[in-house]
């Protein structure tokens, strides 16, 4: 099964952390389908009794960030064909932003069928109105149902997956996402990682049924291995074991068994909150 991705390029090229991620973290590149993103800004004049300087400073504002765009889409391309992607594998778009920004994003996801939204260090303030539950309800309701990676700075040097568990849905979610990205890229490890905060659930059930659907998705017990702290905040634990053996990606549910009967909630639950605001290195994937 092909694995395709879209990943979000602004217009820093200093900045260009999603594709760098990429380009690093896989080195099964064969199967892999990449869509570089760029969105602009649109500017057109809505008045048609708006003055001719008006309008031409409209068109000298979309030349510039036209151009910017395509700059920072060719130096992404490049930087994946020097990770050792084919051209083939590679396709760059530039639209106008037309419904919103997170709109179109996932708008472009879901026309090209991508497994997952890569997001760089900036890419990730887009997607704000959403984490946070403190915004409308109608960008709380916002249905996000592609898994989103977040890539702060990450460092091409680390390796292996720290996969966090509860027994949620959407835990379970997350299981089957690192399993469809991860059954061919053999250097990862992955650490299976439930964070025991005294709620009385079957810690052993978690676990064993998190293993055995790695297994069942073709991920071989050699590069499994099983954790459970005891800790009573669990976003601090997963930081901590994350930044002690250095992981490249933390992977977890958009929200745990404590927030699935919540009336409302963000795309995430206060502890992812907390994971995006204190991992820097690591690429935090959250799935749907």
């Amino acid at each position: 099964m092909e694995r395709r991705l879209l990943i979000t390029v602004g217009d820093d090229k200093d900045s260009l952390y999603g594709v760098r991620f990429v380009g690093s973290f896989f080195k099964s590149k064969a199967d892999l389908r990449l869509t570089l993103l760029h969105i602009a800004p649109r500017f057109e004049s809505m008045d048609a009794r708006e003055s001719m300087l008006l309008h031409r400073i409209d068109e000298m504002l979309s030349e510039i960030y036209d151009k910017k765009g395509r700059e920072a889409l060719e130096m992404s391309r490049r930087i994946l064909l020097h990770e050792g992607f084919f051209d083939s594998q590679i396709e760059s778009r530039l639209i106008l932003k037309h419904y919103g920004m997170i709109e179109d994003i996932l708008g472009e996801a879901r026309r090209g069928k991508c497994h997952a939204v890569v997001l760089g260090r900036r890419g990730h303030s887009i997607f704000e109105r959403v984490f946070y539950p403190s915004f409308s309800r109608e960008m709380m309701e916002l249905e996000v149902d592609i898994p989103l990676w977040i890539c702060k700075r990450p460092a091409r040097e680390l390796e292996n997956v720290l996969l966090c568990v509860d027994g949620s849905d959407a835990s379970q979610r997350i299981v089957d996402h690192v399993v469809s990205m991860l059954e061919k890229e053999v250097r990862h490890r992955i650490t299976l990682l439930h964070v025991d905060e005294g709620t009385g659930r079957n810690v052993k059930e978690i676990m064993e049924s998190s293993r055995q659907r790695l297994r069942g998705g073709g991920i071989p017990e050699h590069r499994i291995r099983s954790l459970v702290i005891r800790a009573r905040d669990a976003g601090k634990a997963i930081w901590r074991e994350a930044a002690a053996n250095a992981y490249a990606v933390v992977a977890v549910g958009r929200h745990g068994t404590a927030d699935e009967n919540a009336a409302e909630r963000g795309f995430m639950s206060s502890k992812g909150m907390e994971l995006l605001e204190m991992l820097n290195k690591p690429a935090l994937w959250v799935s749907r």
